[in-house]
């Protein structure tokens, strides 16, 4: 494909599905911009030291995805540093378990906050630039669950959902700006969090999936690379599902 001199911003970017998105478009020429909150600065700093010895570009941001003003700050700069935004990934997300019954508003605030409200904040923030340039890719991680709804993460199903809605709206007002907008929407994906899960819930999990096991996080990444590529020209505002025929 080759992203020479694109200019990535990837969110929650310092590990697991982010960091392999981030690797895959810096391996095909792209300057990457690894994006996480300041709590996770030791890994952060991790992969982009070694981004660096790989001989990638990489510049290293802190932020709150769902401040609107650390966003702005933060697209400000890259805009200053490298003169354009052309791709956003809105990767960073937080899964909660819990039930509705629990009427845990906690929860579901924290949820919405980071996975829905900060997709929202960090498209707001790039948007300008990439009107300015007459281009952009924007590429959303929704979820399986966004589509099907599951028991027990109703707070990430609704943000997934959600999400879903903000691709597919966003798409529609950028349509004629040169900018497109699409969202992935994975199955359950081999990364630390699904690594916290004992391993019965793994293996019954893996017995509902129709290809017997869970996506390899390049997977998903070369996904998001196309839909982040030139060679994407005449898609916008669809929802791209990789899940293994998992669907209930």
């Amino acid at each position: 494909m080759g992203f020479s001199n694109r200019v990535a911003l990837i969110t929650g970017a310092a590990q697991g599905l982010g960091k392999c998105i981030a690797e895959l478009l810096a391996s095909e020429g792209a300057i990457v911009v690894v994006t996480d909150i300041l709590s996770n600065k030791v890994r952060a700093e991790d992969t982009a030291i070694e981004f660096k010895k790989k001989g990638y570009t990489v510049s290293l941001k802190y932020a709150d995805v769902s401040s609107m003003e650390s966003m702005l700050e933060v697209a400000k700069e890259i805009n200053e540093e490298f003169g354009k935004i052309d791709i956003l990934v809105n990767n960073a997300g937080i899964n909660i378990d819990g039930l509705v019954k629990d009427r845990n508003k906690e929860n579901w605030d924290k949820t919405i906050n980071i996975n829905l409200t900060g997709a929202y904040v960090c498209t707001a923030a790039v948007i300008p630039y990439m009107r300015e340039k007459k281009y952009g890719r924007i590429v959303n991680i929704a979820s399986v669950v966004g589509r099907t709804g599951i028991v027990g993460t109703p707070y990430y199903a609704a943000s997934k959902a959600g999400l879903i809605g903000l691709t597919k709206s966003t798409a529609i007002e950028v349509a004629r700006k040169g900018i497109l907008v699409n969202a992935i929407a994975p199955g359950y994906i081999e990364t630390a969090m699904m690594a916290s899960y004992s391993d019965d819930v793994i293996n019954s999990l893996k017995s509902k999936i129709p290809l017997g096991r869970l996506a390899k996080p390049k997977e998903i990444a070369k996904a998001v690379a196309f839909l982040a590529s030139d060679d994407c020209t005449y898609m916008t505002g669809s929802v791209l599902d990789i899940n293994g025929g998992f669907w209930t």
